[in-house]
């Protein structure tokens, strides 16, 4: 986040003052604030996609394949965490927020570790009270000593991320042993009183040791619902569930954190995790491979009713994959370029040979979802766009969006024309069988960084095409270590890139896209973007007074960022899929942001089912 705001986004919030027309309620303790409209449930209720009734036990044995772990501490660069311990704004299994957010709303936050949150009448400051009952697990009390100093480490010695979402907080106060305040130095930061809600309470005399910026295996005193009761670094971790815990009997923990343990075990990549999940060493598996969900199942246990396949289709954005293009690399510099890139990319024959047509096309960051531009612009979001003309490509206002597409028979040759005239036009021409800039005389050649050797498929007939172009690609699948850390230092020239987004954009925005996070290491910015109308866009989407005008300005940002060519579009998964055996009961209802696996719940007769059932094949 942007300690300072550019003399431009500055000009453009001049003409304006906050909107009393936001219906966040301000002026008085509450128990849940709605970026807009009104929180859904009041004071002591359940959330409705929540069984309050679930029974509690069991385990449930999870996976984490091509990755290790050799730290508990997920908020810094440096080392790679145990994967549960946070997810901000959702909450791990071990480590909390201020509040959770409401999973069938697109952005509402309610208290959890804190009991009220009140907010400025004019948006100045957000102040919270600790719940009086809030524990850590050493049984000491969370302050609000703990509070500042978990906002104050994150952002002076934690990942870049946490400066970018919370850096227009100006100062933070404490107010009385359970109390809290944050001074917003920016009021227009519509969302930030929610965002600050997210902020992970950390333990100040666990964490207060001098060394939180490096990796560590000590495990941290925490406030959630699980305690890590062992592990193994790299192979496995389980997490117990805390029978003390202090918010087994609030509202918003109700029917969730149901099973006794949770184990992860650890897999070198998903083709062994995916043989272990048959043979039955954990229970639960996320489908990222469409061959394998259409074919690699055993249909004699799936119709036995042993194991089930379910898709689950939500509210949010679909998850969009595509080939991220390093712009701080020259080559990729030119717009043109990249358009030629994206054109070599043969989706529809990828598509039916590699994925049984399971995907669609990436025609947007935020498909399947009301915050996708499509078509021409028009109304609000052509208001916004107007701005910039000049700033942006011609096309935003002329030509809707469409990756490029072919008959699937696996003939490209159209579109590699075209790609051919864009390259020559940016001065790139074919010598000697290289693609060669004509001025400087480099050859146009790259590496595929990849982390998972299962996207080998994928990348192998789109170099093949390239190589139709005179450009010369090469892949690198490198471990989970090494993928990281160059992704965290931007050493690569392309990678597979998974920008997965909100049904509520906002602060983190800057961190996909901003120019700030563009130098900033560690960031999600991998394209390196640079652009000034797209960092004028974020900042006024982030102080959007209303739903409507959200919608407009995150479609006015997609629509440039689609037209500046920054990603080759590869796909869009438009339901996430999931296998386990059938030992689980869940929730009928699927919320807005899709699936709570937390409020899931062991079946001890299924399971005994599943148990006996798999003694008789054996």
């Amino acid at each position: 986040m942007q300690e300072k705001l550019s003399a431009l986004i500055i000009a453009l919030f001049a003409c304006a003052s906050f909107s009393p027309a936001q219906a966040i309620v301000r002026g008085k303790p509450v128990h849940a604030l709605a970026l807009h409209g009104e929180p859904k449930y009041a004071p002591g209720e359940t959330f409705d996609y929540i069984n309050p009734n679930a029974p509690k036990g069991g385990t449930f044995r999870i996976n984490a394949a091509g990755l290790t772990f050799d730290s508990f501490n997920p908020f810094i660069i440096k080392g790679t965490p145990a994967a549960g311990l946070n997810f901000l704004g959702t909450n791990g299994y071990f480590i909390e927020g201020l509040t959770a957010q409401g999973r069938d709303e697109p952005f509402t936050q309610y208290c959890l570790l804190c009991e009220t949150m009140e907010l400025a009448d004019d948006n100045s400051w957000i102040e919270f009270v600790i719940r009086r009952e809030a524990k850590f697990h050493d049984g000491s009390s969370v302050t609000a000593d703990d509070v500042i100093f978990s906002f104050s480490i994150l952002i002076e010695k934690g990942h870049p991320f946490y400066k970018l979402y919370w850096g227009d907080v100006k100062k933070v106060e404490k107010r009385g042993l359970r109390t809290v305040r944050f001074y917003l130095g920016n009021q227009e930061n519509a969302e930030l009183p929610l965002v600050l809600g997210q902020l992970p309470v950390l333990s100040k005399s666990h964490w207060d040791n001098g060394v939180f910026e490096s990796g560590s295996l000590d495990i941290p005193a925490s406030s959630g619902p699980y305690k890590i009761s062992k592990f193994e670094p790299g192979r496995f971790i389980v997490y117990a569930r805390n029978p003390q815990y202090w918010g087994k009997d609030i509202s918003v923990t109700a029917g969730t954190h149901n099973f006794d343990l949770i184990r992860i075990d650890y897999f070198r990549d998903s083709e062994v995790a995916f043989e272990a999940f048959k043979a039955y060493q954990f229970d639960h598996l996320v489908e990222n491979t469409a061959l394998r969900w259409a074919t690699g199942y055993n249909n004699d246990l799936i119709d036995s009713g042993l194991m089930k396949k379910e898709s689950f289709k939500d509210g949010m954005p679909d998850t969009t994959q595509g080939f991220v293009m390093n712009l701080r690399k020259s080559k990729f510099s030119d717009p043109r370029v990249r358009e030629a890139m994206g054109l070599a990319f043969d989706f529809d024959w990828s598509n039916k040979t590699l994925a049984y047509d399971q995907y669609v096309p990436m025609e947007s960051f935020f498909g399947g979802s009301e915050l996708a531009a499509y078509g021409l612009p028009d109304g609000l979001e052509l208001k916004i766009l107007e701005k910039y003309r000049g700033q942006i490509p011609d096309s935003v206002f002329t030509e809707a969006f469409s990756p490029a597409r072919t008959d699937g028979t696996g003939n490209n040759r159209t579109n590699l024309l075209k790609a051919r005239q864009l390259l020559e036009a940016a001065g790139w021409r074919v010598n000697n069988g290289f693609l060669t800039n004509s001025k400087s005389g480099e050859k146009f050649e790259f590496e595929f960084l990849l982390g998972q050797a299962a996207l080998e498929k994928w990348i192998t007939p789109y170099l093949r095409n390239l190589e139709r172009l005179g450009i010369r690609g090469t892949m690198r699948t490198v471990d989970s270590t090494q993928y990281v850390n160059r992704i965290n230092s931007f050493e690569f020239d392309m990678v597979v890139g998974v920008p997965n987004q909100s049904i509520s954009p906002g602060n983190e925005q800057r961190d996909f896209w901003g120019s700030e996070a563009a130098d900033t290491m560690g960031s999600r910015n991998w394209s390196g973007i640079k652009n000034s109308a797209i960092d004028a866009i974020i900042e006024e989407l982030i102080s959007a007074p209303s739903r409507e005008s959200l919608v407009a300005h995150t479609r006015a940002l997609d629509r440039i960022l689609l037209w500046s060519h920054y990603f080759v579009p590869q796909l869009s998964v438009p339901a996430s899929r999931h296998a386990y055996w059938n030992k689980f009961g869940h929730p009928d209802k699927i919320p807005l942001q899709g699936p709570d696996f937390n409020a899931w719940w062991y079946d001890r007769d299924r399971a005994a089912a599943v148990d006996a059932a798999l003694k008789v094949r054996r």
